[in-house]
């Protein structure tokens, strides 16, 4: 029996027809258990490297310092609604990331690294299992592997699942939201579609507590490109009754009611205005970024699939009004319409994508199971190119991990792993059964990340990053005196706090760091900064004007010509000790 599944994605609900699946007899022989083993594979590989070396990571600067630090707050503290960092109040964006980072340190009886990480992971896991069944709607279940294998081994996924970052909550929650919308187009009766539509509609709710208003625009920027794209502005008629409202409206209040009591009128302005409008109109000085970044960014970030975006995108264009093209223009209209307005921003960041990596995985998905039903030489040399390239990955993996580490039974092992990837993909490619190649090249895919974020890889990249080693000397000589702060990094913060499980003092200016310093023996002051600035002029002056002298206590190499120092301070008229300038 020769099997090939052609998708009829009419536009969902077009006339009144939902998409249908049609089996015609071509193509290369296949069976229901090589069918299954193929998407087991699909799956496996896209899973892999999103679990893999979670356990015992090293928390990084900034980010994963920062967000473990505001759920160890939060944990420390009970305070579930205005987010604190470094004891100060942080509303940058709601607290439902922390909360879910904070309810893991409760469950596994304090905070930890690993309950931090196992976070992550799992957003990442939500995220492959919305894909995967999204997928398996609109493309069939072989479709709905080759879209989770696109995104879980894309470099921005892989990278991000192993960051401590709420973009993983809301790309999870978002990939949902994405889910029951496409349900509910499909759906004739209107009770179902009202019901897909408020199960949407609540989790853009759960998005806005990860991120803000950030997920529900990125959202509506998808809908509002698809309904031009398709004319079917009758479907708000649905999505907007009463139900779906109060869904949407139900996670939202449930923060935003208890901020607005709690919170100082300042700090609601703070996060309603500064930190929604002032991002898009306005950016920060590190990551305003011209307007084609992204477009640029995703031939990097995409990776190993971005090389079929083009492809993929005009080919679900030109087949915007066809019985066959609903699938296509629904996914490309939800990657154009939230890249569109993340590049009319000014603040960019590469993980600031992310929620669209689903759509761009589909997407690429729905072009490559058409092409994988027409079997032509193009495709087949396609493939073939893939399978190479997966190999060459794997070996440069293997070679890179020899290299930093030395020969190990680890190493053995993915020799071999590589070795018998290999020789099926080759075998395979004889057959012509070029489906299972995919599933392969998937595998040593998979294979090169697994060891990218294990062994010898591993611990070069978290050792060349990491500031754990000074900062907890630092805080060793500290004892129990209490730590301040003045003008941080995001990486300082959480790591003078997290690491000591006890919360670092942010001052708010050098004179009341140098006046706090002098008047309390029990404070000592800790900086991270460049070896070459020493200490900076205006915390010298400051010093001056409250007649302090600063006295170097510790001054700890943290690695690319940066150091931890330690810092107290006596009167001005004592003997000097001081030990911090530039030209020392």
């Amino acid at each position: 029996m020769f099997r090939a599944q052609v998708q009829q994605a009419l536009c969902p609900g077009d006339r009144g027809q939902e998409p249908v699946s049609i089996i015609v007899e071509a193509g290369a022989k296949a069976t229901p258990k090589r069918t299954q083993l193929r998407v087991l594979v699909f799956v496996l590989a896209a899973a892999l490297p999103a679990v893999a070396g979670q356990l015992g990571r090293d928390l990084l600067p900034p980010d994963d310092l920062r967000e473990a630090e505001i759920a160890r707050e939060m944990w420390a503290g009970g305070d579930y609604v205005v987010p604190r960092f470094a004891g100060l109040p942080f509303v940058e964006k709601p607290p439902g990331f922390q909360a879910v980072v904070a309810s893991a340190y409760a469950w596994s009886g304090g905070p930890t690294t690993d309950a931090a990480r196992a976070v992550t992971a799992g957003f990442a896991l939500l995220t492959l299992v919305a894909v995967f069944m999204l997928g398996k709607d609109a493309l069939g279940v072989e479709g709905a592997g080759l879209a989770v294998a696109f995104l879980g081994l894309s470099s921005r996924f892989c990278r991000t699942a192993h960051t401590v970052l709420l973009d993983n909550a809301l790309t999870a929650a978002l990939a949902f939201a994405l889910l029951f919308l496409w349900r509910g187009l499909g759906q004739r009766d209107l009770r179902a579609k009202e019901r897909a539509y408020t199960a949407a509609a609540f989790a853009l709710g759960i998005s806005f507590l990860f991120k803000g208003f950030v997920g529900p625009v990125l959202f509506a920027t998808g809908s509002l490109t698809y309904l031009a794209a398709t004319r079917r502005f009758g479907e708000l008629r649905s999505a907007l009754r009463p139900l779906p409202i109060a869904a949407f409206l139900l996670p939202v209040l449930c923060w935003v009611v208890p901020f607005v009591e709690q919170a100082s009128p300042d700090l609601v302005r703070e996060f309603f205005i500064q930190n929604h409008f002032g991002r898009v109109f306005v950016g920060y000085a590190s990551n305003v970024r011209p307007f084609y970044f992204y477009a640029l960014d995703l031939w990097r970030a995409f990776l190993p699939s971005a090389a079929l975006l083009p492809f993929a995108a005009f080919s679900a264009f030109r087949k915007r009004h066809t019985a066959g093209g609903g699938a296509g223009i629904f996914f490309l209209s939800f990657a154009l319409g939230p890249l569109l307005f993340l590049s009319l921003s000014k603040a960019k960041d590469s993980v600031y994508a992310l929620p669209v990596y689903p759509a761009l995985a589909l997407l690429v998905a729905t072009w490559c199971e058409e092409k994988l039903e027409l079997r032509g030489w193009w495709v087949r040399k396609g493939t073939e190119a893939s399978g190479f390239a997966a190999c060459a990955a794997g070996s440069a993996a293997i070679g890179a991990t020899v290299f930093f580490g030395g020969f190990s039974w680890s190493v053995a092992l993915a020799i071999g792993a590589l070795a018998s990837l290999a020789i099926a993909l080759l075998w395979l490619l004889r057959q012509g059964d070029l489906r299972s190649v995919c599933a392969a090249s998937a595998g040593l895919f998979a294979l090169a990340w697994s060891l990218w974020f294990t062994g010898p890889l591993e611990k070069r990249e978290v050792g060349r990053r990491s500031i754990r080693e000074p900062v907890e000397a630092a805080l060793a000589i500290a004892g129990d005196r209490t730590v301040l702060l003045l003008d941080p990094s995001d990486g300082l913060r959480g790591a003078s706090s997290f690491w000591r499980n006890r919360t670092a003092e942010e001052v708010p200016d050098a004179a009341s760091f140098a006046r706090r310093l002098l008047e309390d023996p029990n404070a000592v002051g800790l900086f991270h900064m460049p070896a070459r600035d020493g200490f900076l002029e205006y915390v010298r002056s400051a010093f001056t004007q409250v007649g302090a002298q600063p006295v170097l206590e510790a001054a700890l190499p943290a690695g690319e010509n940066r150091v931890v120092l330690l810092w107290g301070a006596r009167p001005a008229g004592a003997a000097r000790s001081y030990a911090s300038s530039a030209s020392e």
